[in-house]
């Protein structure tokens, strides 16, 4: 496995993770109301939205360089 196949399994693991933690958490929001954890919720959301564009442009980037 190259490098870059490892970088990109893992940007996606991540993103996944961000993003299933996210529901979590705003799911336990509608039980508890704790402004924390809606917080948190929104938060990790939004790591895995800024995730999701670092690995377009990791991608964009490794084809304009010609590495594979």
């Amino acid at each position: 496995m190259s490098l870059r196949a490892f970088h990109l399994i893992f940007i996606l693991v991540a993103i996944v993770s961000a993003d299933l933690f996210g529901a979590r958490e705003l799911w336990y929001y509608q039980i508890t109301n704790d402004a924390g954890t809606f917080w948190l919720g929104i938060l990790s959301l939004l790591v895995g939205l800024a995730l999701s564009v670092y690995a377009l442009f990791f991608v964009r980037k490794m084809e304009r360089t010609g590495v594979y």
